[in-house]
């Protein structure tokens, strides 16, 4: 279920729009469906829906990535198909956003590495880029809860674009693009 509330922001004279996006409302008709532009204020680029329950998806989405979706049915799937890495970004370009937190792992892992990374740009020009990464070791995983600020010791807040991308690694080979998904985002929109 997707839950959007409003709480007033200390200190500033506008509300925060705290949203935590779980993507169970969009259809899929085969397993995969498409996000609309400006989808509850913010914009997905090369990110899909999927359900990776979907029948249409037996025999293509591993038994062992069934969790990608942690709320249910739904989760987003990334990859990178053209030469820009998927991204979100708020709709509205006079405003910013904060991510708090997500859900996300590596799809279909059986040798090697894979990192995942996500790198902020944030609205000050001069500031440089947010960046955190993960690696996860051949096997198959449990959805990694990512709590930002935790995990990388740095507030992940007036952003204009959040990038995420996954590298395969194995010997010294290096695939510049891998799967993943990703659920139970939330954002604050500033």
């Amino acid at each position: 279920m997707h839950s959007t509330w409003v709480k007033s922001a200390q200190n500033q004279k506008q509300d925060s729009k705290l949203i935590r996006e779980q993507f169970d409302d969009l259809d899929t008709p085969d397993g995969f469906g498409s996000i609309a532009s400006g989808y509850h204020g913010l914009l997905f680029n090369n990110l899909y829906v999927f359900q990776p329950t979907h029948p249409d998806l037996k025999g293509i989405i591993s038994k062992d990535d069934l969790n990608c979706a942690v709320s249910k049915p739904n989760a987003l799937y990334g990859s990178m198909t053209t030469k820009a890495s998927p991204s979100i970004e708020v709709s509205n370009s006079s405003q910013t956003f904060s991510v708090r937190s997500l859900k996300i792992k590596p799809l279909n892992l059986p040798v090697g590495f894979v990192t995942i990374s996500l790198e902020g740009v944030t609205s000050n020009k001069s500031a440089s880029h947010l960046k955190w990464s993960v690696d996860f070791p051949a096997g198959f995983h449990d959805i990694l809860d990512v709590r930002l600020e935790e995990f990388s010791r740095v507030v992940w807040r007036k952003l204009t674009k959040v990038s995420v991308w996954a590298v395969f690694h194995y010997n010294n080979m290096e695939m510049d693009d891998w799967e993943f998904c990703i659920d139970d985002l939330e954002i604050e929109i500033e």
